[in-house]
C-alpha cells in the first residue's frame, strides 16, 4: 500500500474525525499579550460544542468581532490537533485580531478538541453539512455576546475553513445577519474533489520517480481515481472493482457523504456570488507547500470583477503562517515549536479591515 502523507490530504484527515475522543471543558489560561479570554459552550444539533471567545483589547464599548474557522481533519479551535499540540494557528490570528481591537471566537468543531462524537455512533450524520451548521451555530453565538457588535462581523477561515467561511457568506448574503467582510487563509482554491485527485497524483508520481511505483501502476491508479471521484459525483458510491486501498480508505463509506457535499461547492462560484463590493482578503504564504498558487488563482477568479477583494501574498510563510527560514518541509517544521507566526500577518489583516469595517 503506497503511504500517503496525511499533512497533504484534507479529505484523509474526515476519518480522524470520528475516533476523537471527548472531555469536559477547562479554563484557558490568558496569555501575557491578549486579554483574558473566555471560555463558552452553544448548541449544534444534537451537540453541545466549547469555545473561547477573545475580547478585543483596549477601549471598552461595542466592538466588531471575528469568527475563526478551523481547517480540515481533527483541528481545534486552537488550531492544533494531538499530532501537533502547538501550531497556534487560530489562536494567533484571534491575538493579531484583539491587538486591532477585534473580539474574536473560535469553537472546537465536532470531533476535535474537547468536542466528542457520542451524539454520533459510527460516524452516522457527520458530513460537510454538519460542519456547516456548526458555524453558523457559533456564528449567531457570537453575535450574542457582550460587547459583540452584530452588524459588524466577520469570518476568518484557515484551509478548509475557508471554504466553511465562503459558504457562511453566501448563506447569509442579502440578510441583516451577513458578515461585512471574509478572510481566507491559506483557502481551499478548487472543487473538493479535485483538490484530493490533484494531491493523490501527485504523490502517485513522487512514489514513481522513487521508483516505488512502475508507470503502468501509476496508470492503473490514475484510471482508479478518476473512476472513483465520477462515481462519487454522480451516484455518491465507489466502484464495486476498485482495488487500490489508498482510494478505499481515502474515499471511505464514512468520508463520501461528507466529500460529495464539499465537492458541490466551487470557491470560486462562491466568490463571485458575493457581488462586486464584498471585502474579502485572500491570504497565502509563500512557503505553503499545500496550497498551491494555481488553487488560489481558481479562486480569485471568483472574485476578478469585485473591486473590495484583496489578495495578500505572505513572504516566508507555510500553510499555518509561521515562518520557514529555508526550503519549506512540513515534516520537520510542523513539530518545530519555536517558529513564529509570520509577522507580516497582522498589517496586512489591520489594512483591510481598517477600511472593510
Amino acid at each position: 500500500m503506497l503511504h500517503i502523507s496525511p499533512y497533504r490530504l484534507f479529505g484523509c484527515a474526515v476519518t480522524a474525525l470520528l475516533i476523537a475522543g471527548c472531555s469536559s471543558v477547562t479554563a484557558q489560561g490568558a496569555s501575557s499579550d491578549a486579554p483574558i479570554t473566555r471560555e463558552l459552550t452553544f448548541r449544534s444539533g444534537p451537540d453541545t460544542l466549547p469555545a473561547t471567545f477573545q475580547p478585543a483589547a483596549g477601549r471598552t464599548g461595542v466592538r466588531p468581532a471575528a469568527l475563526i474557522i478551523s481547517g480540515s481533519g481533527p483541528t481545534d479551535r486552537d488550531g492544533n490537533d494531538r499530532q501537533f499540540p502547538h501550531l497556534d494557528t487560530n489562536r494567533n490570528f484571534a491575538k493579531a485580531l484583539a491587538a486591532d481591537r477585534i473580539a474574536s471566537l473560535r469553537y472546537d468543531k465536532l470531533g476535535s478538541g474537547l468536542a466528542g462524537t457520542e451524539n454520533h455512533p459510527g460516524g452516522r450524520g457527520i458530513d460537510f453539512d454538519l460542519f456547516a451548521q456548526e458555524a453558523l451555530d457559533a456564528y449567531r453565538t457570537m453575535a450574542r455576546q457582550p460587547g459583540v457588535d452584530p452588524h459588524r462581523l466577520i469570518v476568518v477561515g484557515h484551509s478548509e475553513g475557508g471554504l466553511l467561511a465562503l459558504w457562511l457568506a453566501d448563506r447569509l448574503r442579502g440578510t441583516p445577519e451577513a458578515p461585512r467582510a471574509v478572510v481566507l487563509a491559506a483557502p481551499i482554491g478548487i472543487r473538493y474533489l479535485d483538490l484530493l485527485s490533484k494531491q493523490l497524483t501527485e504523490q502517485y508520481r513522487a512514489a514513481q520517480a522513487a521508483g516505488r511505483l512502475s508507470a503502468q501502476q501509476v496508470a492503473s491508479l490514475l484510471d482508479e481515481l478518476r473512476e472513483a471521484v465520477s462515481s462519487i459525483r454522480k451516484t455518491g458510491t465507489l466502484p464495486a472493482d476498485l482495488s487500490d486501498p489508498t482510494l478505499k480508505t481515502v474515499f471511505s463509506p464514512a468520508n463520501i457523504p461528507f466529500l460529495r457535499q464539499a465537492d458541490r461547492l466551487d470557491p470560486a462560484d462562491l466568490a463571485r456570488g458575493l457581488g462586486r463590493a464584498f471585502p474579502a482578503l485572500v491570504l497565502r504564504g509563500l512557503k505553503d507547500v499545500q496550497v498551491s498558487a494555481g488553487e488560489v488563482q481558481h479562486l480569485m477568479t471568483g472574485f476578478r470583477a469585485n473591486r473590495a477583494a484583496v489578495q495578500a501574498d505572505i513572504p516566508d510563510a507555510d500553510h499555518l503562517f509561521k515562518v520557514v527560514s529555508g526550503t519549506p518541509n512540513p515534516s520537520v517544521d510542523y513539530p518545530d515549536a519555536t517558529r513564529p507566526f509570520a509577522p507580516q500577518v497582522a498589517p496586512r489583516l489591520r489594512a483591510f479591515l481598517s477600511k472593510a469595517l
